[in-house]
């Protein structure tokens, strides 16, 4: 699954939003992730029936400290973007990056700014690309 692992299943809508907040509070309890999810209405039985899922679908590994659990992320938020991007490029785009682009940078308003550090990244990862296929291990 585009770099993650095969044993993490599909995640949920609502199993998404723990894990999101869990990237931002990892490694964390039960209480940090709460904290970051009360604006959203969570209760606390909802969010440890969800972390618990996580667990089971290989998302997070859970440690035991004192008298509480502290949850860490198995994947990063790195890994997971990139391998919902590619799975929606390939629904969406059939694997298109080129109309990929046009559409998101044509519809979402980005900047003269924006747009340079973007163009700037392309640049950059050409020239890695470039880099590599110029590398003669045999020389």
């Amino acid at each position: 699954m585009y770099g993650i692992p095969e044993h993490c299943k599909l995640l949920s809508a609502a199993e998404e939003q723990v894990l999101l907040a869990l990237w931002e509070a990892a490694p964390a309890s039960r209480r940090d992730i709460g904290r970051k999810l009360k604006e959203k209405g969570w209760a606390d039985g909802t969010l440890l029936t969800f972390l618990s899922r996580l667990e089971a679908k290989g998302w997070v590994k859970v440690t035991r400290n004192a008298n509480y659990n502290i949850y860490t992320p198995t994947i990063t938020r790195r890994a997971y973007g990139v391998y919902c991007m590619r799975e929606r490029l390939d629904t969406l785009f059939g694997g298109d990056l080129a109309a990929a682009v046009r559409a998101l940078v044509s519809e979402s308003g980005a900047g003269p700014s924006q747009l340079e550090q973007a163009g700037a990244v392309i640049e950059e990862m050409k020239a890695q690309a470039e880099e590599y296929d110029s590398y003669d291990a045999f020389f």
